[in-house]
């Protein structure tokens, strides 16, 4: 089957993204069918490395597919598959069990993929870092691609004011939570690991690919596997991708299989986002229609669990959501402007259409939001 995404558009299109969000800087690059095509604008270019935060989770599955049985217990009882999954009812950044109000629910856990990250190192008897270089940047050789943060790498910013942007503090991202999301990479070498994962030459077989992609549970309208999610676009087309987010860096990879095309996106801006979404929209890389759902009835009042929270108002017949979290690696505060959340169907809610999976939010069952991939109780009942 043929790419639906129009070649030839990416310069531009890439362009006038940043032009409208005054993201400091960007690098994107198509795949189709084996021919590549990068775009960058700001003072980087297409070889610039970015952190790509949690697609580094997208390594770490692919990794503990190649050397665990996914079906045995890893910490607690919980198996690699459940921990990869974001199905073990672990909390976000803590190895703490979530409430029970968000028990037996999807809910985002990094936590879990720095536990899966660590059973890998058994198999090899090398660290997880090194785990990662050999049995997998090494042999698709992506050479641009580490933990260690590479000389002329794009600096990060985080929000200032409403629309503004002002470089991040200097970090170290701690070498115990690299599984999570601790790796540097260039749009180039994330195409080349992209394909690999529609079926280009590398360390895992096809089954395992399948095992990646295999569903595991349902939440915002899509469905997540083992590191990646796996959601529906226009025209019937299926789609995995993961979206990344720290420290003053915002990301996309994702990947059609059954079309051999696959998409990144880097900025150096905890706005990234919005960007990121243009370009999903500009390549026609957009969602289908969710369909009819129950409506499933939102419960105004505030939802916090450790340090995320979220305020959900009626506000002239509209709903509308105020959300913050405490970046794990600079410490900062962010807060998201207020935004009015619409009715996607299949009783998903998002802004900006829902785009990306990052810019939904569900309502599982009475007392509990998804907002920000996390189960939240509310708080204020």
């Amino acid at each position: 089957m043929g790419s639906a995404i129009p070649q030839g558009r990416l310069d531009a299109i890439v362009r006038e993204a940043r032009e409208r969000t005054r993201v400091p800087a960007v690098a994107a690059g198509i795949l189709v069918d084996g021919r590549v095509e990068l775009a960058a604008d700001g003072p980087v270019d297409v070889e610039t490395p970015f952190r790509i935060a949690s697609i580094t989770k997208w390594f770490t599955a692919s990794l503990a597919t190649l050397m665990l049985d996914l079906d045995a217990p890893v910490w607690e009882g919980a198996t690699a598959r459940r921990l990869l999954s974001h199905t073990a009812d672990l909390r976000i950044d803590r190895l703490e069990w979530l409430p029970e109000a968000c028990r037996g629910l999807w809910s985002y856990s990094n936590a879990g993929f720095v536990l899966a990250g660590k059973a890998c190192e058994a198999p090899v008897g090398v660290p997880y870092s090194d785990a990662v270089r050999e049995r997998l940047l090494e042999p698709l050789g992506l050479e641009a691609t580490a933990f260690d943060e590479p000389e002329a790498a794009a600096p990060g910013h985080v929000q200032a004011g409403a629309t503004g942007n002002v470089p991040a503090p200097p970090v170290e991202y701690p070498i115990s939570r690299r599984p999570a999301g601790g790796l540097w990479s260039t749009v180039g070498d994330l195409l080349r690991f992209a394909a690999h994962q529609v079926g280009g030459p590398g360390p895992l077989s096809a089954a395992q690919l399948e095992a990646l992609r295999s569903p595991e549970a349902e939440a915002l309208g899509g469905r997540y596997g083992l590191g990646c999610w796996r959601r529906e676009l226009t025209g019937g087309r299926i789609a995995f991708d993961h979206e990344g987010s720290v420290g003053g860096y915002q990301s996309l990879l994702l990947v059609v299989p059954e079309e051999r095309t696959a998409l990144a996106v880097l900025t150096n801006s905890w706005r990234g986002s919005g960007l990121i979404r243009r370009v999903v929209r500009d390549l026609g890389l957009v969602p289908a229609p969710l369909g009819d759902g129950d409506h499933a009835l939102i419960e105004p009042g505030r939802y916090a669990l450790g340090d995320s929270e979220a305020l959900l108002e009626e506000r002239g017949g509209d709903w509308q959501v105020t959300e913050s979290e405490l970046d794990p690696l600079t410490g900062t505060r962010i807060a998201r402007p207020r935004y009015r959340l619409d009715a996607l169907g299949g009783d998903v809610y998002g802004f900006g259409g829902g785009l990306l999976m990052g810019h939904r939010a569900d309502f599982p069952r009475p007392g509990v939001a998804r907002i920000g991939w996390v189960a939240l109780p509310r708080a204020d009942s």
